[in-house]
Parts: C-alpha cells; structure tokens; sequence
C-alpha cells in the first residue's frame, strides 16, 4: 500500500521513523513516501508562492505513485493532506486520509487575516533574528509544553536546528493558516475513510480534530492519551497503532469467505 507522509513546520522526513517502524512491523506492505516539505530539511526545496502551490506540490507526489495513496500528515502536514484530499475528490488518488493535529482553516475571514498577518511577522522575526533564537521562542509556547517535558526543549531545539531561517520564513508566509481557505465545505463530500488524531493534552486540537471527523462523512475523531500537540515525537508508536487499526478495519480488503 502507498503511503504519503507529511511532517509539520520545522520538522523534516526523519520525524515518521519512529511511526513507520512501528507502522511495517504492523503492516509489512506499506510503501512510505516521506519527502521533507518544500522549505524544510538540509537541502530544502524552493517554497510555492502560494497555498494553492503547496497543494499542487502534494498532489503532484499522489500522481507519481502507481495506484491509490494513503494520505497521513501531521500539523501543518496535515492540513496540506486535508487540503490535496478535498482538492483530490473523486480521482480514485486518496485511498485513506489521516490528519493528526491539524486545522482543516479558519472559518472567520477576519481571523484569517488576523493569522496571516501574524505568521508575516513571526517569518520577519524568524529571519531577523536567527533560527536558533527563533526556535526558543517557539518552543516556549504553552501549545509545546508536552514537548519539552517529553523530549526537553534543548533536545527539541537541537533536532529543529538544521534548517535554513530564509526558507521556513518563506514556508510560514505562504503555508500560514492565515493563507489557506476554510476547508469544511469541500471536506463535506470527500468519500475516503478518514482518521483524525490530537492528543488529550492538546486543548486547542482537541475540539478542532473532533469537529473535522464530523464533517468528514467517513471520519472517526480518536484523542492520543497523555499527548500533547507534538504527536510525531510525543507518541509516535501510539499514532502508528491507531492508523494501522483504521486501515486494517476500514480499508483493507477482506479476504475471501470460507
């Protein structure tokens, strides 16, 4: 089964190891796809100019794999796979659909451009002031608390530490919520199963990712216990154990009757 994988801002390719290791000891036919984001990891890609780019550049990794894909990405990953899913309606490309912490946009045109101005002024900050600086700020937020008791904020800073500050500023500019569209209507008539984790410790996520499965008319909405945003390096092993039992009760196919 092909599978695409989404990591979130900052993050690069390396952040689903723990998740696939876990994820083909489950399943061993699973074929994972774990390109860095545009922007991201040591050799970073150039960045679209807009969202609509970010899609296109998801979609176009769905064309280039044989047969259907099983779409799974987290935070600003996942709200990239909300987005190619809706954009992908009815193509046959989307086998599966899994967002884990992740926003499927703001609703309020007003909040929209509240956040958009936002992210322009943390990417301003970003460039300025270094990605180091940067990343001690970014981690202080209470949205990152889990993290750092989890895994430690110098550990955590030291793992973000490898990306270029031009291209995440770039990526924050054209990636922000604040620049994609509200997803929900679209979302209303995507016919794949769909999985949408946040983690109980997660309050901002945990209402958000509830009310997504609910729009989504095949998705089911499962909170991770004793996690915070930071699924991918929180709980990764858990997040594997719950999408693997969602594809084997919902898309695998049965075998013959005896």
């Amino acid at each position: 089964m092909n599978v695409l994988a989404l990591h979130g801002f900052l993050g690069d390719r390396d952040d689903w190891n723990a998740f696939q290791a876990r994820a083909n000891y489950r399943l061993s036919q699973l074929e994972f796809d774990r390109a860095d984001l545009p922007g991201h990891g040591v050799a970073p890609a150039p960045v679209p100019a807009d969202f609509d780019g970010w899609v296109a550049w998801v979609r176009a990794r769905l064309a280039a794999r044989t047969g259907p894909v099983h779409l799974v990405g987290y935070s600003l990953g996942g709200r990239l796979a909300l987005a190619a899913a809706a954009a992908e309606r009815g193509s046959g490309r989307v086998a599966s659909l899994a967002a884990f912490a992740a926003s499927p946009g703001l609703a309020d045109p007003a909040e929209r451009s509240a956040r958009l101005a936002a992210d322009r002024r943390l990417a301003d900050t970003l460039e300025r002031d270094g990605l180091a600086e940067f990343l001690r700020g970014w981690y202080a937020q209470a949205l990152f608390a889990p993290a750092v008791e989890t895994v430690g904020r110098e550990r955590l800073i030291a793992r973000r530490s490898l990306g270029e500050a031009a291209s995440l500023a770039a990526a924050l500019r054209t990636a922000s919520q604040g620049a994609m569209p509200d997803l929900r209507s679209r979302l209303a008539s995507l016919d794949v199963p769909a999985l949408v984790l946040a983690g109980d410790r997660d309050h901002r996520y945990l209402g958000i990712g509830a009310e997504t499965a609910v729009v989504v008319p095949r998705g089911r909405f499962v909170a991770v216990s004793d996690a915070g945003h930071s699924l991918l390096l929180e709980a990764p092993e858990r997040c594997a154990d719950l999408w693997c039992v969602f594809l084997e009760s919902t898309v695998q196919p049965k075998g013959p009757s005896t």
